[in-house]
């Protein structure tokens, strides 16, 4: 299934487009949020126009309190049909499965109706969460604890996807397939699961990072013991970075020492590869700010978590193999660059 993806100057993030219960609605496509969602009330300028009466509540699943952005409200869950949109169209059945092929109009765009249930449950957001630069979010994290709501894959036969952003992708595009099948060639960042001892509920693409520097300095490189590990997220529906406080002040701290005109400057963070080569991301000037909490989820967190969004990943190919925990990152022409 091959979805497109259009830029949004003003939210800085990649948007999609999808009916639920027929009616419209666009949200941020997010590697870090599990979550089908829907605003609760009317904005067809914005987020769509939520009609209560196209849908029924989720059979035994009461209304949860939430916290999205920093936002906190409650949201109710409901069930209804759901499909992807392009240009106002379904994006309709094909004789082609071939999620790899050429895209050129919307007669070319696939969809492989198996992929989803008749019904998929979905979440409907107070205004509450939708404060500030809160907004709504299509959630790519498959994964996650028995005890939270239904992630939006996790209603599908979804194993593997893609987030294509490079330049010549004609157009960006988002690829969901239910076969893993060869979908990561090659080489490939080991993804890790460590974060759910430390209460995480959903199961985030997470790596575990070799190197990170700004502006030529190490960062993370206080802890001479190593004792602690840095975790990173891959997060599309964030625009720059978020960082753990201590790497926050390790960082202004070497700034100010070095008498530096910027504090997040060039910030390039490397992985190991499975088969022992080292890949870096890089960005220029990210948008940095630190966690509210040095407990992101509640229990103790004895290590480092850097979450990166687009000021990394925009201009590559992000391909997730979920079922096998690998990772891997195109650039032009399937490149890494």
């Amino acid at each position: 299934l091959v979805v497109p993806l259009r830029y949004v100057p003003s939210l800085s993030a990649y948007v999609v487009s999808y009916a639920v219960g027929g009616s419209e609605f666009g949200a941020i496509v997010d590697t870090g949020s599990p979550f089908l969602l829907v605003p609760s009330y009317c904005d067809e300028s914005k987020w769509g126009c939520y009609r209560p009466s196209s849908s029924r509540p989720a059979p035994g699943l009461a209304p949860t309190y939430e916290r999205f952005d920093g936002n906190e409200g409650m949201v109710e869950w409901r069930v209804a049909p759901f499909t992807f949109l392009f240009n106002g169209l379904d994006v309709i059945s094909s004789s082609s499965n071939d999620a790899y092929g050429p895209v050129a109009d919307s007669s070319s765009f696939s969809r492989d109706q198996s992929l989803f249930p008749p019904l998929m449950t979905f979440g409907v957001m107070s205004e509450s969460l939708m404060d500030g630069p809160g907004g709504i979010f299509l959630g790519l994290v498959r994964d996650t604890n028995s005890n939270i709501r239904p992630s939006f894959l996790g209603q599908s036969s979804v194993s593997a996807f893609s987030v294509d952003l490079r330049p010549d992708a004609k157009p960006k595009s988002l690829i969901l397939s239910r076969s893993n099948q060869d979908w990561i060639q090659g080489d490939s960042i080991r993804l890790v699961r460590d974060l759910q001892k430390f209460g995480d509920p959903t199961i985030h693409y997470v790596a575990e990072a070799k190197y990170i520097s700004v502006n030529g300095s190490p960062i993370a490189s206080s802890d001479k013991k190593k004792t602690k590990k840095t975790y990173v997220i891959f997060d599309t529906g964030v625009s720059g970075m978020i960082i753990s406080h201590d790497l926050f002040e390790e960082r202004y701290n070497t700034a100010r020492a070095n008498k530096e005109k910027s504090l997040w400057g060039q910030v390039d963070i490397s992985f190991s590869t499975e088969q022992g080569s080292t890949v870096t991301l890089s960005a220029n000037k990210p948008l940095t700010t630190p966690f509210s909490s040095d407990r992101p989820w509640k229990k103790r967190f004895n290590a480092h978590l850097i979450v990166i969004g687009l000021a990394f990943l925009d201009g590559l190919k992000t391909s997730i193999d979920i079922d096998k925990g690998r990772l891997w990152i195109e650039g032009r022409d399937n490149i890494y660059c």
